[in-house]
């Protein structure tokens, strides 16, 4: 009899520990559901914000190009500054991609160049990246922080050409 009382005890002690215990990670499961939520709401938010970075950017970008454009109408380095037009004109989709993870950023931009023409892309690396070390290192970053340093790179050199000559 005793042990039948003593078993009953520990059974109904072990069944109120495992409830109390369920509700406490019940609770904290749905703490977490709950930040998990705004996790993504905070990310979906700052997704769009980068892209709407990348896409002013890009239209910023594409008007310093058009000057130089202008600007280099009549010398030598106009062939130079057309290079950097497929590179330039699809700018925000590069960003984006190299958003997604490193090692993405050449693969995209001989991508955008072979919609072009293929030889345009060769020309590019062989004329503008390899003409310079400092082009060399930023292209084999391969992430987001050389393709960016690499524009604007790319766009100070050619417009401190012309400033030069002036």
């Amino acid at each position: 009899m005793f042990a039948v009382l003593l078993i009953t005890v520990l059974f109904v002690t072990i069944s109120v520990y495992f409830y109390f215990r369920s509700e406490k990670l019940q609770r904290d499961l749905l703490i977490s559901k709950r930040e998990l939520a705004n996790t993504q709401k905070e990310s979906i938010a700052l997704s769009k914000s980068i892209a709407l970075l990348a896409s002013s950017h890009e239209d910023f970008v594409k008007t310093r190009l058009n000057l130089l454009i202008a600007k280099t109408e009549q010398s030598s380095e106009k062939s130079d500054v057309s290079l950097l037009k497929p590179l330039i004109s699809n700018y925000a989709i590069i960003f984006r991609e190299c958003l997604t993870g490193k090692g993405k950023m050449q693969k995209i931009i001989k991508k955008c160049f072979s919609n072009q023409d293929p030889e345009v892309f060769k020309e590019f690396t062989h004329k503008v990246i390899k003409a310079d070390t400092k082009f060399q290192r930023l292209w084999g970053s391969n992430n987001l922080t050389g393709f960016v340093s690499l524009v604007e790179s790319l766009l100070i050199k050619y417009d401190g050409v012309k400033k030069i000559d002036k």
